[in-house]
């Protein structure tokens, strides 16, 4: 604007010096009484306007107006004050954030009062998580906030819903995409008031979008005191029917006494249900402890009666069992005659479970005549298994059996035991109930003894076992044999580490929701139909998405959904530190826009040109006329005229076609036929990130001989979209991705983060050769391009990197995190020490991209040259 003004003042000047003449002057005397009796002044008042010429009035006005068109901001909003006083208000749907609030005695009419002070042009961001039809539906919307009332009203709503199944609930693409259609937040102008508890976990959609927010206020509420009473277990009422305990209570649920209660631990779901108490108010919580992993549960179909330990049957193996404080449940199933007794579904309600049947008559007959395995009630051979063993009633009359001495373990004595005949050597059908298909398996040896006798056998693609004989004998012996232990182990080993009566599904991000459907075994299509009403413990229909357990339909098994919101190692922000996150995505705006209201070389020349035209108007109108305009066509782009911005992001200039303000580039660079890409994991690529990326990218290729993409493709870290993945948002990348990523031969680098996710260990694979590790700093990271003594500009290097081992001095990577930022924007130990980084930036790319670098013919002269010849160590 001063600009603008100084031009005015100039034209105003020119033409009075030009056009303003003083004609016919008379004297006169000023009065004394104006300047004393002693000073009298003689002036020339008579000035007159001569008639100015059209032609130098008009050039001087072209002049100025080109002059002030040159510095006047083109991007300077309109209406810049009302801009930078729209506020988006959200509420932070999340557990912890709704418990924080209550502790706190949230009042949403003194919150709407802050806000107003804050923002006078306000919007809201609804959070909804429904369910219609059976889908899941999570979607936003943006809603006008015109008065105190409204905000009130909003914030009221908002906080009375549901808490979010989600600690991360915000889809950052629904979201900006919602914002990028409402032109209020289109320019980067707007602020972000967020009610939160500050943790950091729920912030993270929040930052990620803070590129379309100039500024952010934190309203924190204190973090969350949670006292939980005492954890009570309920269970199905049904299994209690199954277990013949009889209940009054017509709910779905009961709450579970095990001091009075039969059913052993083992054999049921564990849910507990706790309710959370903060202040005045509590909030009920269901949840699934882990089960045990160590052995399965144990159910043996006998007929025994109970009687001296002699006699039974299980001793050793019961003895094994307890001594890892697991269950070993007995049930009466040999007799029952499946076809005359009801299908009991309440048995889905335990673990999976390893089936312990002694072989009968029927059983033999069954295998041997039908080709058919004898299962009983209750088996599921999707996840339990089933092991055949000889019975202590078996007998020489109604089978081949023999007592011989085997030799268990070397070393040991050979202990006499009873030997049944090996299983049937044809196929073995088993049809499982629901589907139409029969499976059939062949018995393959699986346990052999020290002195060759083979013992037990396992029927290939389906879990049964037969064991040729029993699980005890009179003396012991067979129970303190290691092996024999380790054969049980083995075989408990095959039961699938699952739960029959629910499916556990842990939702931390919003934007993860059908990934974690899917690495939970639960497809697409999946219909969620009714929760359980934690109130009253009955099933009702589900409207609303939130945390706790839901029926599917034409579905046999439940689904929990929980989020790790009660975890111990809990970050929160401060709303110091909440602000700096949005003021460092915008230094890079204002520095630009600093350089851009900063006069250049070429327009202080532009403008001494102007002005001297200017004052040669008074001696040479036409003349001049005729070299401006030619100036004005010589100046001007077709394309770009004058401040506009230039495509390749550098700064806003003057463009000349006389002079070429962009970078020499080496020659023989195509950077249309690069064989590979790189992804940016980000929805949007900020304008930092994009010109970082040039400026590194220029670096490398002047640098070396590599070359790589232009330009950086934004949301494309899915498997197969591109080569290599790069972001610093840890958030944006799950398990099974990067599991696919890296098996297409993919390669993905995290910047700018500190903390290692727990995720990234998942990914080592000791049979591949993946391992995660620190660099060694005689290894190609520290030593291919330069030699650097860090990676990450710090004195303690904390970079890591998955690499394959293929064999010595050939080792591959195939990802990098480090917390020093390259492309993003932030601070790290490189400091203003960009030299450091762009030496640092070449070794990784040079180390992932020449790899196996020692076996690489291709770089390796290059390197070796520049290294020994070239003089390039720091």
């Amino acid at each position: 604007m001063l600009i603008i003004l100084l031009s005015i003042c100039v034209s105003f000047i020119t033409i009075f010096v030009l056009f303003f003449r003083v004609k016919n002057s008379k004297k006169r005397e000023i009065p004394s009484w104006f300047l004393g009796k002693k000073n009298k002044f003689i002036i020339n008042n008579n000035i007159i306007l001569k008639k100015p010429p059209a032609i130098p009035v008009v050039l001087i006005i072209l002049i100025t107006s080109s002059f002030a068109y040159i510095y006047y901001p083109k991007d300077m909003p309109k209406s810049i004050e009302k801009q930078n006083n729209t506020g988006l208000v959200w509420l932070d749907p999340s557990l912890s954030a709704k418990i924080s609030r209550k502790q706190d005695n949230f009042n949403p009419s003194d919150e709407a009062e802050k806000i107003l002070s804050l923002s006078y042009n306000n919007f809201g961001l609804e959070n909804n998580f429904t369910i219609k039809n059976g889908e899941i539906n999570i979607y936003y919307k943006i809603v006008p906030l015109e008065s105190k009332t409204k905000i009130k009203e909003f914030l009221e709503s908002e906080n009375n819903k549901l808490p979010s199944p989600f600690i991360q609930s915000i889809q950052t693409d629904k979201v900006a995409k919602i914002i990028k259609e409402n032109s209020l937040f289109s320019n980067n102008k707007s602020k972000i008031i967020v009610l939160s508890d500050g943790k950091f976990e729920s912030l993270q959609g929040i930052l990620t979008l803070k590129n379309f927010f100039s500024s952010a206020y934190l309203r924190k509420s204190s973090p969350s005191q949670i006292l939980k009473d005492d954890e009570k277990e309920i269970i199905p009422t049904e299994l209690s029917y199954l277990w013949n305990e009889k209940f009054e209570n017509k709910s779905d649920f009961i709450h579970f006494d095990p001091i009075i209660s039969k059913i052993p631990a083992e054999a049921r779901p564990h849910f507990y249900l706790s309710t959370l108490h903060f202040g005045d108010t509590f909030y009920d919580n269901l949840t699934a402890k882990k089960n045990k992993n160590d052995l399965p549960l144990f159910i043996v179909c006998t007929d025994r009666f109970p009687g001296a330990i002699e006699l039974d049957p299980f001793s050793s193996l019961r003895s094994l069992i307890n001594f890892f404080n697991n269950e070993f449940i007995e049930k009466k199933c040999l007799n029952i005659q499946k076809e005359t007794v009801t299908e009991n579904d309440a048995w889905k309600f335990r673990n999976p479970a390893l089936w312990i049947v002694p072989i009968t008559n029927e059983i033999i007959s069954l295998m041997n005549n039908d080709f058919k395995f004898w299962t009983p009630q209750g088996f599921d051979a999707n996840f339990d298994t089933l092991i055949y063993v000889g019975s202590s009633l078996f007998n020489s009359e109604n089978g081949e059996v023999k007592k011989s001495p085997v030799q268990l373990d070397s070393g040991a004595y050979p202990v006499p035991i009873v030997l049944l005949p090996p299983p049937p050597s044809a196929e073995i059908g088993h049809l499982i109930p629901g589907e139409k298909l029969e499976y059939k398996g062949k018995f393959k040896t699986f346990f052999i003894a020290t002195d060759g006798t083979p013992l037990a056998w396992k029927s290939s693609s389906l879990p049964f076992f037969y064991l040729r004989t029993t699980t005890a004998t009179p003396n012991g012996e067979l129970g303190r044999s290691r092996g024999w232990t380790n054969f049980w182990f083995d075989v408990a080993n095959t039961v699938k580490k699952s739960n029959l009566s629910f499916t556990k599904v842990i939702l931390d991000d919003a934007n993860k929701l059908q990934e974690s459907l899917e690495e939970s075994g639960l497809n697409t299509s999946v219909k969620f139909t009714d929760i359980l009403d934690l109130k009253n413990l009955n099933f009702k229909t589900a409207e609303h998405f939130s945390s706790g357990l839901y029926k599917i339909a034409n579905g046999k098994n439940w689904v929990l959904i929980q989020t790790s919101v009660f975890d111990s190692q809990q970050i929160f922000l401060s709303p110091e530190e909440f602000s700096m996150k949005f003021t460092e995505s915008n230094l890079h705006m204002v520095n630009k826009n600093e350089e851009k209201y900063s006069p250049k070389i070429l327009e202080v020349i532009i403008a001494i040109i102007t002005v001297f035209l200017l004052f040669w108007l008074w001696k040479k109108p036409k003349k001049v006329a005729l070299i401006y305009f030619g100036f004005i066509l010589l100046a001007t782009n077709p394309k770009k005229v004058f401040a506009q911005e230039i495509d390749n992001n550098d700064s806003q200039r003057f463009n000349i076609p006389l002079f070429y303000g962009g970078k020499n580039l080496p020659r023989n660079v195509d950077p249309e036929n690069i064989p590979f890409k790189i992804a940016w994991c980000s929805q949007d690529i900020p304008k930092n990130v994009e010109i970082n990326y040039e400026k590194f990218r220029n670096a490398l290729i002047r640098r070396g001989t590599i070359n790589i993409p232009k330009n950086l493709i934004p949301a494309a870290c899915n498997p197969g979209e591109a080569e290599i993945w790069w972001t610093d948002n840890v958030s944006l990348l799950s398990k099974k991705s990067l599991i696919e990523h890296l098996s297409n031969g993919g390669i993905f680098i995290v910047e700018g983060t500190k903390l290692f996710p727990s995720l990234f260990f998942e990914l080592d694979d000791i049979g591949t050769g993946l391992e995660w590790e620190s660099p060694p700093k005689r290894g190609m990271f520290y030593r291919s391009f330069y030699l650097l003594n860090t990676l990450n500009g710090c004195i303690n290097d904390s970079t890591k990197v998955l690499m394959l081992k293929k064999k010595i001095n050939a080792q591959a990577p195939y990802a990098l995190f480090t917390d020093a930022r390259f492309f993003s924007s932030g601070d790290d130990c490189f400091k203003n020490n960009l030299d450091y980084k762009l030496r640092s930036f070449i070794n990784i790319m040079y180390s992932f991209l020449t790899t196996d670098y020692k076996e690489d013919q291709l770089q390796l002269p290059e390197i070796l040259n520049r290294i020994r010849n070239l003089g390039l160590e720091p």
